[in-house]
C-alpha cells in the first residue's frame, strides 16, 4: 500500500530513504507511546512505502550484469 501524500520515492537516494525510515520509526514510537493508533497506522503506511523503495533500489544495485540477455552461468563455471 502506498501513501497518497508522499513525494515520489523513486527520486530519493538510498541514504535519504534510510534517513526517512529512521525518522518515521522514531515518530511511530512517539505516537504509539501516546496512544494515537490512527497516526501509527498512517506512519506505518508511509514506512512501508519507503522500505519498499529502498528494497527495490538495493535489488537493482546488486544485479549481476549479463551479456546479450543470457542469464545462465555457463561462462562463470569452469569444469576443466
Amino acid at each position: 500500500m502506498f501513501h497518497p501524500l508522499l513525494p515520489n520515492t523513486a527520486d530519493l537516494t538510498p541514504a535519504e530513504l534510510e534517513n526517512k525510515i529512521n525518522d518515521l520509526t522514531k515518530k511511530y514510537w512517539i505516537a504509539a507511546r501516546s496512544g494515537n493508533g490512527g497516526l501509527c497506522n498512517q506512519i506505518l503506511v508511509a514506512l512501508e512505502s519507503y522500505k519498499f523503495e529502498l528494497q527495490n533500489k538495493n535489488l537493482n544495485n546488486n544485479k549481476i550484469p549479463t551479456r546479450n540477455g543470457d542469464a545462465d552461468l555457463d561462462e562463470l563455471i569452469n569444469i576443466n
